[in-house]
């Protein structure tokens, strides 16, 4: 992947007929600013998506430690219903209230965690969508002002072409 670093020491080689040097640095100018921006961006949302992905794997480990805490006092129910059948069911009923709100919890924590990461994904694929018909569109402006600039040079007016021009593929020198 490319670095904003990358695009500022990318060097052309200059040719006879090559582009406008300026008009080249203010592109690339501009393309380092929008690159370099969406490249912290980037990188604002992997560490953000790190963070959300061990905060899911902690809620994950905080909810097997529920589970176990769980059975652990489902287990206690057992041996105390043993010595006194009422106390036992009181207490278990209440450990299971008690386990199911905390879960309950933890789930709809989870889910906003999911939402929110799923969000940021969609995010991030509408802006690489936008930049992509961005680049297209400049792409094609930079192709339009070519051949108006091929017609100009060739001595035609800019939107008369010559016919067998069109056919001919330029030379590059």
């Amino acid at each position: 992947m490319l670095t904003p670093l990358d695009i500022n020491k990318k060097e052309f080689h200059r040719s006879f007929r090559g582009y406008s040097c300026e008009e080249v640095d203010e592109f690339l100018e501009q393309v380092l600013r929008d690159y370099g921006q969406v490249f912290r961006e980037n990188q604002e949302l992997r560490e953000k998506n790190l963070r959300l992905t061990e905060e899911l794997e902690r809620y994950a480990r905080l909810e097997q430690t529920l589970k176990d805490a769980l059975v652990m006092a489902q287990q206690t129910a057992d041996e105390m219903r043993q010595n006194a059948q009422r106390e036992a069911s009181l207490i278990l009923q209440e450990a299971e209230n008690k386990a199911r709100e905390i879960l309950n919890q933890a789930r709809l924590q989870v889910e906003k965690a999911e939402r929110y990461q799923s969000d940021l994904e969609a995010r991030a694929a509408a802006f690489k969508m936008r930049l992509r018909s961005f680049l297209q569109a400049q792409l094609e402006l930079l192709a339009t002002e070519e051949v108006a600039a091929a017609a100009v040079t060739d001595g035609q007016p800019a939107g008369i072409q010559d016919p067998h021009a069109a056919n001919a593929a330029p030379s590059e020198g």
